[in-house]
């Protein structure tokens, strides 16, 4: 698998997972969090996302692995906050999100 393939597969596993767990932490209380499969596979999907991390370091530098799957995610998890949580999506929070990727296209280059 490539780095763009790896890099989607992480995204697509930590979005899941921070989107899952912070939907079931909402409101319930804990006693009701540890009955919600929710919780844990938003866990599951989460600790995937590490592992697919782990598994790109095995294959590409740090230094084009970091930033580009944490600009990915800042982006994707923003996104779906939005969509999914009905979280605000402002000018200023957009501005930042392209300023994130500008910064990790210029340290993956």
């Amino acid at each position: 698998m490539g780095l763009i393939g790896f890099a989607g597969v992480y995204t697509a596993l930590a979005t899941t997972g921070l989107v899952l767990l912070r939907r079931t932490l909402a409101d319930a209380p804990l006693d009701d969090v540890v009955h919600d499969p929710a919780f844990y596979l938003g866990g599951l999907c989460y600790a995937a996302s590490f592992g697919t991390f782990l598994l790109s370091l095995r294959h590409f530098e740090v230094l084009t692995v970091f930033p580009l799957f944490t600009g990915l995610a800042y982006a994707t998890v923003a996104v779906a906050a939005a969509l999914v949580l009905d979280e605000s999506l402002t000018i200023v929070r957009i501005a930042g999100i392209a300023l994130v990727g500008v910064g990790a296209v210029l340290l993956v280059r």
